[in-house]
């Protein structure tokens, strides 16, 4: 089925298609218009969107939205993949501000494709062959005026790579295009991330909390475990939990992440060594911290709302490192897309 682009108000709109892909577990090959539902659970959390192509001149455009930089070694290492093995083995994750939950409603009432649980997150895949139903949601997308990415900056920019070394194949040829997985704005959830920092030999947990301490954009620093909460950063020293108190809590928009990144982190230079990659926790922002046995620093901001995200997004600005932790997310292989 060939791509729709219906236009926006302001005479743009996403080009969006059906996917012509394996779905991964039972290995079916969709190639006739086929509405792919895409439903993922973890705890009483529940987000349900669709699987599309959406076109990579949508990304160039910006109509397709990024919030975050990326990393030239894994976008170049991501794109080596692509390259030589000519698969897609997982959508970018985009956010919509549309409503499509109506016309989903009638299709996860059925027997699902596939149902599978990957680390205590629950997989639903419907699949419907409509041809009248699939240009209808296309319609839908393709009057959006924008779509977001939540997860898969570096997948969006080495799909870009890979479809501009093949631009002279045509704007309907699959490296024109890359596999999403498009969810509302209002079903998304946002973790707060662990950023962990060795101390260099000799910093002592008194050494960070004065120089804390003395740091204009702080409030005030107190000893306490309890949640963050806009604001307000979790620090980890040694065995005890303090809280910051932002000024910036105070002003419009305000986002914990470019506190730290902006005004925290030059601060502490030359207290800390290097970062310690450590996942975010899908639980307590407290518990299992990677870090916490180790002579580090430990810092925990509460997460961006949906709507501060889409903003930054719209204002053309990257929020720092590890700002954002969407959860959950799709996993590798349940769907395969080939670009040749």
């Amino acid at each position: 089925m060939s791509a729709i682009r219906q236009d926006a108000p302001d005479g743009t709109g996403i080009t969006a298609r059906p996917p012509r892909m394996l779905l991964g577990e039972t290995g079916r090959a969709l190639i006739e218009p086929s509405v792919v539902v895409y439903r993922l659970e973890s705890g009483r959390h529940r987000q349900t969107g669709l699987v599309i192509e959406v076109s990579i001149d949508d990304y160039r455009n910006g109509r397709i939205r990024g919030h975050e930089a990326t990393q030239p070694a894994r976008v170049r290492q991501l794109d080596e993949q692509t390259e030589a093995t000519g698969i897609e083995r997982m959508p970018v994750m985009l956010v919509h501000r549309g409503h499509l939950r109506t016309r989903l409603d009638e299709i996860t009432a059925e027997t699902p494709a596939v149902r599978l649980t990957s680390n205590g997150v629950i997989h639903t895949v419907w699949v419907r062959h409509d041809a009248d139903l699939a240009r209808a949601l296309g319609d839908e997308i393709g009057g959006m005026r924008n779509l977001y990415i939540a997860d898969g900056h570096h997948r969006m920019l080495a799909a870009e790579r890979y479809g501009a070394r093949r631009g002279r194949l045509g704007p309907d040829h699959p490296s024109a295009f890359t596999l999403a997985a498009v969810f509302p704005s209002d079903e998304m959830r946002i973790l707060g991330y662990h950023r962990c920092f060795a101390l260099t030999p000799g910093t002592s947990a008194q050494d960070v909390l004065d120089r804390l301490a003395g740091d204009p954009s702080i409030a005030r620093i107190e000893e306490s475990s309890a949640p963050t909460k806009p604001g307000v950063v979790a620090v980890g020293l040694g065995e005890h939990w303090y809280r910051l108190w932002l000024r910036t809590a105070l002003e419009p928009g305000g986002i914990d992440a470019f506190v730290i990144e902006q005004d925290l982190l030059p601060k502490l230079h030359d207290l800390t060594d290097h970062q310690i990659e450590t996942p975010p926790n899908r639980h307590h922002a407290l518990e299992a911290c990677w870090c916490s046995d180790q002579n580090a620093l430990r810092l925990i901001p509460h997460p961006p709302t949906i709507e501060q995200v889409l903003a930054t997004s719209d204002e053309g600005r990257s929020m720092p490192p590890k700002s954002t932790w969407f959860d959950p997310k799709p996993i590798p292989d349940l769907f395969r897309r080939a670009l040749t």
